[in-house]
């Protein structure tokens, strides 16, 4: 047997295996096995807590599925009670509860308007006529399968909330209004800061467009939201009270034309809210 180098320079006496005599040499002295100890299934001793490999991996996965389990059914509660997620897309409450469901109209409007998925959509009509109420009721559906399929995802993985799409409601008067205040002293976000976040969100829904006071400036910067979404394909919903012919008259041929090339459904409703009243 070849010396030990570290025996050698430090003269410190070791056993046949190697290990320093003054420590207990498990080769030499091997720990006495208590035959009546708890052992695992795997037939290993069981000692404070500590299970075998194979023990602790199966505890881990169960703890796995669990997580995934518990999530996925908050996913679905989120299916179940969406409003607290469509409030923080900034739905107004008194829309907080449309939906196709709750829409009184025909059913060939209630198809078309379910079957959207992406790209510009403008929904022109009446004051009244539901515009708002369906505009909403597609954000309620888009946001539900996106949820859904998120949950359809899963495997052994949790679910990614960042996978869920931001969705913005905005009325164009309230945008133009945000736009101006970026120039007051102190304002928190710039002007270019405002128009690339309606620019990029995944869904933008532009509420009552032409109801505005119209000015070159506000003329400009809808279109820079709508140009830049237009050539991205991305996700916009259009509701106003104004046909293409009077898009055009006030607000100018290139939004007109921007919207032209969207899919376009007039809304023959009557007003609802005077069949309220």
């Amino acid at each position: 047997m070849m010396d030990n180098p570290t025996r050698s320079m430090l003269n410190i006496d070791i056993c046949e295996h190697g290990f320093p005599k003054s420590v207990t040499c498990p080769k030499c002295n091997p720990p006495e096995i208590d035959e009546n100890a708890a052992r695992c299934e795997h037939g290993n001793i069981i000692s404070e807590g500590y299970y075998c490999s194979i023990c602790l991996n199966a505890q881990r996965q169960a703890r796995m599925e669990k997580e995934i389990e518990e999530k996925k059914n908050r996913l679905l509660d989120l299916i179940k009670n969406p409003e607290i997620e469509l409030r923080g897309f900034m739905i107004p409450a008194k829309y907080i509860s449309s939906s196709f469901e709750t829409f009184t109209g025909n059913e060939k409007l209630i198809s078309e308007c379910r079957a959207y998925n992406d790209g510009g959509l403008v929904l022109y009509g009446n004051t009244g006529c539901g515009k708002t109420h369906l505009a909403v009721s597609i954000m309620r559906n888009m946001y539900n399968s996106n949820i859904n399929e998120i949950i359809n995802s899963l495997s052994d993985q949790l679910p990614d909330y960042s996978k869920i799409k931001k969705q913005i409601f905005k009325p164009v008067p309230d945008l133009l209004l945000e736009i101006r205040s970026a120039f007051k002293d102190g304002a928190s976000e710039s002007e270019d800061d405002i128009i690339k976040k309606y620019s990029r969100v995944p869904l933008l829904v532009l509420d009552d467009l032409g109801s505005e006071k119209t000015s070159e400036y506000s003329i400009t910067t809808l279109y820079i939201i709508i140009d830049r979404r237009d050539r991205e394909l991305m996700p916009t919903i259009i509701t106003t009270n104004l046909n293409p012919k009077e898009i055009e008259e006030k607000l100018g041929a290139r939004i007109a034309s921007r919207l032209s090339g969207m899919k376009n459904i007039k809304i023959n409703m009557p007003d609802y809210r005077k069949k309220r009243s």
